[in-house]
């Protein structure tokens, strides 16, 4: 289910592979003199989709939560959970397609303390099956008083979860996987205030979606 890389280049690693295979059919076919055309808008949406930009966040609040891919809030919810130790906590649900920038990245500057993958299928993940039943991984992160989690669930297009980073440091905004298709979930502490809509767009690294309360 994941395979562990590094990648900060303008296409994303995850991509190479296909993005080459579908360059040298694209190479073939303007041999024979055949569908050129066509594969080189094949080529171009490939590439699009495993574009991998650099972000520059829109504040530098220690407490800033940023959006950890590109997408869509479905939802912002508190719900009972004990994913954190308690029994509540603040849920925010971000759906990415495949033609979103995929990269996933730290929400804020923290520490990897556990990364949980999970096998399943690869049904549509705005069906309510999908959370139980889908590939999906679970990444806990935790640094000093504050500790969130973060649940990847694919979607229908992505066949495997590509993990960045499994132990560690991060900086807010690090890349630590890659999802060309799913859902991205927020499990932050109750107390956390989100100051966007359901609906809203957002960009991985680079969206403020809320802020950690302030404890001294």
């Amino acid at each position: 289910m994941c395979e562990r890389f590094t990648t900060t280049q303008i296409i994303a690693k995850e991509g190479w592979r296909n993005i080459a295979i579908v360059f040298v059919i694209f190479l073939l076919s303007c041999w024979v003199d055949f569908g050129s055309h066509v594969m080189f808008i094949v080529l171009l949406l490939f590439i699009t989709i495993y574009r991998n930009p650099e972000r520059i966040a829109a504040e530098d609040d220690p407490l800033a939560i940023l959006a950890p891919i590109d997408g869509k809030i479905i939802a912002i919810e508190r719900i009972e959970s004990n994913l954190l130790g308690d029994t509540k906590c603040l849920h925010v649900k971000i759906r990415s397609l495949p033609f979103d920038v995929s990269m996933i990245r730290s929400p804020a500057s923290t520490n990897l303390t556990n990364v949980k993958a999970i096998h399943g299928l690869f049904l549509p993940p705005h069906k309510k099956e999908a959370e139980k039943l889908n590939e999906r991984l679970e990444i806990n992160c935790s640094y000093k008083n504050l500790s969130f989690v973060i649940r990847i669930v694919a979607g229908v297009f992505a066949k495997k979860i590509n993990l960045a980073k499994n132990k560690g440091s991060l900086k807010a905004g690090e890349r630590i996987a890659f999802v060309t298709d799913g859902i991205v979930e927020l499990f932050l502490p109750f107390d956390s205030r989100i100051k966007l809509s359901i609906g809203d767009y957002v960009k991985g690294a680079e969206s403020v979606i809320g802020y950690f309360a302030y404890k001294d």
